[in-house]
């Protein structure tokens, strides 16, 4: 009698924290999805790299959805040599690193890369394009893609400077190639990967972003505001975006200018990390004069941003890089209009009215269009209507994912 075969081990791996915005929801909700929807014959393992996801994991445990004994750690300890010269933030290991690159010498392995290929996992899953997958050697990996910033916009200093266009073009290049299956939120970020980088139609997999799990409409109501917002009299618009200059705050603050010396009274209200831009977007809102109508929130907790969205006047994605982006989809969820940048019709199409990025005048004409009660009843139904759209393409692609996932189980177990 024949034995039946073991479970096939995927090991989720979750890199990144809190602060670095979208991309860490998505992550836990890449976790959420896998574990839900994985059939029996699936044992799911996670791997929380820097320690931020433990929300998320726990949430997974309480569900029955993962099993606590499958929530793996790496070593407190780097016991090796080459573990600390790859890794260790002491000093004299920095130094190493630096000597051996000025010599064109690789160190070889890190930590991570190491404790992964050790594993007893069958795959490994990456929620998040961690680029540490292109060390692995022993397991096979499936890569998760969002975007191909640094070929669209390589005017932007942090898509280009200090070897960072390099950097993304080398780890996107060998993940995209190396991996077993890659999972791309669009069909538009496809085409531009298979013309970009020549990877075989097979291996893609389309699930758009969703909106953060963590967003909670219960906690909408104006108390919830920080106090400075709380307090305005005035309407806002809400944009919730790292301090990039490809985020584009900066226009932003020029379409408040515009309609503010126009008669009205508008603010902005800005929340994300400082990544180097923040300096200059607040030298050029100096310059307009409107530093007490532009609102820098820093970074904000999870539960006030319901109520930032809720009482805005709209969501604004000034973003240059595109296609998609997770913050419209959130306003959809709290029945707030959006106005975006054109690279998001892709995403968006009839939920959003939309600007030439380069364009305050045509922003702020979108800004007096939405104050206009039927404009933004129309926004927020094609808002909804656009959000179970992609509920829809959602569940297929995950489908999609556990169909692929079980077909590779055959060929590597």
């Amino acid at each position: 009698m024949s034995q039946s075969p073991r479970r096939f081990r995927i090991l989720v791996v979750l890199t990144g924290s809190a602060q670095t915005g979208g991309g860490f929801h998505q992550s836990a909700t890449n976790l959420r999805m896998i574990s839900k929807k994985s059939p029996p014959d699936f044992e799911i393992q996670v791997l929380d790299v820097n320690g931020n996801f433990r929300e998320a994991i726990g949430e997974a445990i309480s569900s029955g959805r993962l099993n606590p004994e499958n929530v793996l750690h790496l070593p407190e300890k780097l016991k090796t040599l080459n573990d600390r010269v790859v890794a260790s933030p002491r000093l004299i290991y920095k130094l190493a690193r630096w000597w051996l690159a000025i010599n064109g010498q690789k160190v070889g392995m890190s930590p991570v890369a190491r404790f992964l290929d050790n594993s007893d996992a069958d795959l490994v899953y990456f929620a998040s394009p961690a680029p540490v997958a292109t060390e692995l050697q022993q397991k096979p990996f499936v890569w998760t893609i969002w975007d191909l910033s640094h070929l669209d916009s390589p005017e932007f200093p942090e898509l280009r400077t200090s070897q960072k266009f390099e950097d993304r073009e080398q780890f996107n290049s060998l993940a995209l190639r190396k991996a077993v299956l890659i999972v791309a939120e669009s069909q538009g970020l496809i085409e531009r990967i298979r013309v970009g980088f020549g990877v075989g139609s097979k291996k893609f997999v389309t699930i758009p972003l969703s909106p953060s799990t963590a967003l909670d409409p219960s906690s909408s109501g104006r108390e919830n505001l920080p106090v400075e917002i709380r307090e305005l009299k005035s309407p806002y618009v809400f944009y919730p975006a790292q301090l990039w200059t490809h985020k584009n705050h900066v226009r932003i603050a020029e379409a408040i200018a515009l309609l503010n010396s126009q008669g009205h009274d508008f603010h902005a209200v800005f929340v994300g990390k400082d990544h180097g831009a923040g300096p200059a977007i607040m030298r050029r809102i100096t310059d307009l004069g409107i530093s007490d109508h532009i609102h820098f929130l820093g970074y904000v907790a999870d539960e006030a941003i319901p109520a930032l969205y809720t009482h805005a006047s709209a969501l604004v994605m000034a973003s240059y890089v595109g296609p998609t982006n997770i913050p419209p989809l959130e306003a959809f969820v709290m029945g707030v209009p959006v106005i975006a940048s054109r690279v998001h019709e892709e995403q968006l199409h009839e939920g959003a009215l939309y600007f030439d990025p380069d364009d305050p005048e045509e922003l702020a004409q979108a800004l007096l269009d939405c104050q206009d009660d039927k404009t933004r009843k129309n926004l927020v139904a094609s808002g909804t209507k656009r959000l179970k759209e992609l509920e829809l393409l959602t569940e297929s692609g995950e489908d999609a994912l556990v169909k692929s996932l079980s077909r590779l189980s055959k060929r590597i177990l």
